[in-house]
């Protein structure tokens, strides 16, 4: 299950450089990266956490739950924030929105899986 986490993180943080959706100003079509609205450095944080958080908490071989948890946290925060975008301003969804939302969830499946395993083992955690 590791793997398939590691595996799905690197699709998230990959998805950075796809564009995420399109959208019609006028006669003129914009494609949207998702660094492409960045007007603060809170903002650019932001987004780069969400995209590229899960890929450094797989990395991390100590403290296991706690990145679990992290992870679960950026993942759900991930999705809300990429659909909400979808759909508030989006009238094309292009290929980066689709990577990052199938490799986030496969991401958020494979954690909490690892999760409930965790639990399993140690009811303590």
């Amino acid at each position: 299950m590791e793997t398939v986490r590691r595996v799905a993180a690197l699709l998230v943080a990959l998805s950075l450089a796809l564009p995420q959706r399109s959208c019609m100003n006028g006669d003129v079509l914009e494609i949207h990266y998702p660094l492409s609205n960045v007007d603060s450095p809170l903002s650019f944080a932001i987004i780069v956490a969400l995209f590229v958080l899960p890929l450094v908490l797989v990395l991390i071989p100590r403290f296991r739950t706690a990145t679990l948890v992290l992870g679960i946290a950026a993942a759900g925060a991930g999705l809300y924030y990429i659909s909400y975008g979808a759909w508030l301003v989006g009238t094309h969804l292009l290929m980066g929105w689709y990577v990052y939302t199938a490799g986030m969830l496969v991401y958020l499946i494979a954690s909490l899986v690892q999760w409930m395993r965790v639990l399993r083992r140690d009811p303590a955690c």
